[in-house]
């Protein structure tokens, strides 16, 4: 069940002007000795973000091996239910029973001086027996050590509460030797640029009603064309499973009209939405690129085929959003995450989309982060936004987090390029962590209403100006969804590198530029590599 929204009132719309199982024995105690180590969180020092910045959350995660459960109101270290494995993690790092047992409790007694508006709780909001079995099966398949993320908990903040407010409680609570990491959490925001038409739209929709038909938009969605373009989506169509027959995507944000005239039937909602225009109107229009209904009017998806579900932020923290849609997509389906947050500054200057300095890929934060691995490890691709900072993600100011040698979660990460160049668009986040782009600006698809439907209401509403890495995020996860499908067609399924591999080596090079976006994806090229077997 989804907990209720604890967001409202919180002083977010202002920024949202920007962007866009089964019961199984303790997982350690399975776990095999052969596994990859999980490299450990890096501790927070409470004023990683400006001190302004509202954060909506603490988040705390227990070292591995301490098997600190919630029961009642109450941390409790469960030490008779602690595996070998378990105590040996607890014993390679010097951490003796008794010291997890006085932290638990000294972690309750700190966030009790939060200033919160809620008591603490799990952040993952799937039972403690699915997340074990998910992390036995992602290890299984994958050969790496996964995180518990049952050990993660949470205390929702007052709205309003900036970073400044809590940086101390931030630092006392790393300090604490069987916390592995502590740290306030912005709110998610949609990575899209320029909501300017939002106030207008608003007024608009007082006097909506059903119109006439909808011109056909398909060849206007350049995306769709042959390279150097687009991805050549059309010509996938002519593959068997290229329209991706038979995935699953579901995507994670905060809004959707699912009534839109073009929106398919979607298998699944989790969560709750907004009730926000602007929210609406990004997650509409990040479907309609993805699945928008192959008809005579409107838009068409790349992967029109997929079948498309949603997974909302409003009632659940990013990491649960994460687990709960990937659980919903299944092996080999697809989980887009179409948000950014507020970052640390990276000293880069921002000379466009100053709104938005520094907000950078969600897989920053630590929960987030194992949420996306342990996706990924299951054998779910993850398609992520890299965000619209004008950030390297390669600068010291994030430490290791991008840094794909110390921690690689296996999502395929997106930068924005412009639609003609294919040069990076002026804010998008850059690096080596960044693995492909798609069109950053003049994308047709459903919402907003600045094209079509302005006068007609939200179920008519089209746009030719969709823009930011939400823009370009949503070409990547068709064109994964399309890929799927084919491989899916010839009795194959690629895992989230395996598609990263082959989108991000068979496509358009970007313009020549010191910021790296990597390719634009041409199926034209992948489509034959994943029928082959030979990525």
């Amino acid at each position: 069940m989804s907990k209720p929204s604890r967001l409202s009132g919180r002083p977010m719309l202002h920024a949202l002007l920007g962007l866009s199982l089964l019961s199984v024995a303790p997982e350690a105690e399975a776990a095999p000795k052969s596994l990859a180590p999980r490299a450990m969180a890096a501790k927070h020092t409470g004023r990683e973000l400006p001190a302004n910045t509202y954060v909506e959350r603490l988040v705390v995660k227990f070292h591995e091996g301490s098997r600190v459960r919630l029961r009642g109101n109450s941390l409790v270290a469960l030490a008779s239910e602690r595996g070998s494995a378990e105590r040996a993690l607890l014993s390679a790092r010097g951490l003796r029973a008794e010291r997890v047992v006085a932290d638990a409790a000294t972690v309750q007694s700190l966030l009790e001086r939060a200033p919160r508006i809620g008591a603490l709780s799990r952040l993952f909001e799937e039972d403690e027996s699915t997340l074990e079995a998910r992390k036995l099966s992602g290890e299984e398949l994958s050969g790496q050590q996964l995180a518990d993320l049952n050990l993660y908990y949470e205390v929702p903040l007052l709205p309003g509460t900036t970073a400044e407010r809590v940086a101390d409680l931030v630092a006392s609570l790393n300090a604490l030797e069987g916390v592995e990491v502590a740290y306030a959490e912005p709110p998610p925001e949609p990575a899209m640029v320029n909501f300017a038409m939002d106030a207008a739209l608003r007024t608009m929709l007082a006097a909506s009603d059903i119109a006439p038909t909808t011109p056909l938009y398909e060849s206007n969605q350049g995306y769709l064309n042959a390279a150097p373009g687009g991805i050549d989506a059309k010509y996938a169509w002519t593959v068997t499973g290229g329209k991706g027959l038979n995935v699953k995507v579901v995507d994670i944000e905060g809004g959707w009209r699912t009534t839109h005239e073009d929106m398919p039937a979607l298998f699944t909602q989790i969560g709750s939405q907004y009730n926000d225009l602007s929210w609406r109107n990004h997650g509409t229009a990040v479907l309609g690129e993805i699945v928008g209904v192959g008809n005579a009017y409107g838009v068409t998806g790349i992967a029109n085929q997929a079948q498309a579900g949603i997974s909302g932020v409003a009632s659940q923290s990013t990491a649960s959003a994460i687990t709960n849609a990937a659980n919903a997509a299944g092996l080999g389906g697809v989980i887009l995450i179409e948000l950014h947050a507020q970052g640390p500054s990276d000293g880069t200057a921002c000379t466009c989309n100053t709104t938005q300095c520094n907000y950078i890929a969600m897989e920053y934060w630590q929960a987030n982060y194992d949420a996306i691995a342990t996706a990924t490890a299951n054998g779910v691709i993850v398609v992520e936004a890299a965000g619209n900072g004008s950030a390297n993600l390669d600068s010291s100011a994030y430490g290791t987090a991008f840094n794909r040698t110390v921690r690689d979660s296996g999502a395929i990460v997106v930068g924005g390029s412009t639609s003609t160049t294919r040069a990076p668009m002026c804010w998008t986040n850059y690096g080596s962590r960044v693995d492909v782009h798609g069109w950053g600006e003049k994308v047709y698809s459903m919402g907003y209403g600045t094209l079509f439907g302005s006068s007609y209401g939200e179920d008519q509403f089209y746009t030719s100006t969709f823009s930011g890495t939400s823009s370009a995020s949503p070409v990547i996860t068709g064109a994964a969804a399309s890929a799927q499908g084919v491989a899916l067609a010839n009795g194959r399924r690629l895992t989230s590198k395996q598609m990263r591999g082959v989108l991000s080596t068979n496509g358009t090079a970007q313009a020549a530029d010191s910021r790296n976006i990597g390719v634009l994806p041409d199926l034209r090229k992948v489509l034959p590599k994943v029928i082959s077997g030979s990525y």
